[in-house]
């Protein structure tokens, strides 16, 4: 997790998608609601990924970032409130160390 790819990731999406009239520059995440747990959204969503970060709803908050539920759960989009390497910084920052995947698998 740099900022740099979180700014790339939100980039990408303000060019396809909007909220509110305006670009919608994001990322992608799953949250723990309605029965995902951690180790559920490891196995069944993220079970790609080698490394994984977690951070509360109430820290992206408190950190300027609004969430925002997308497609089903347990997806959200953290909303940037711009698509700028120090906003991006911020978010990195949020977000606790790179833990490794226990759940990994190769495609």
């Amino acid at each position: 997790m740099t900022a740099e790819k979180f700014l790339v990731h939100a980039m990408r999406e303000q060019a396809v998608y909007s909220f509110g009239g305006a670009p919608l520059a994001s990322i992608s995440a799953d949250a723990t609601v309605g029965g995902w747990t951690v180790e559920r959204v490891l196995q069944e969503r993220l079970w790609s990924l080698s490394t994984y970060a977690t951070a509360t709803a109430g820290q992206l908050r408190r950190a300027g970032f609004e969430l925002l539920p997308t497609f089903q759960p347990p997806h959200y989009d953290v909303v940037l409130p711009a698509a700028t390497l120090e906003v991006a910084t911020t978010l990195v920052s949020v977000f606790g160390p790179a833990q490794r995947n226990p759940y990994l698998r190769r495609r």
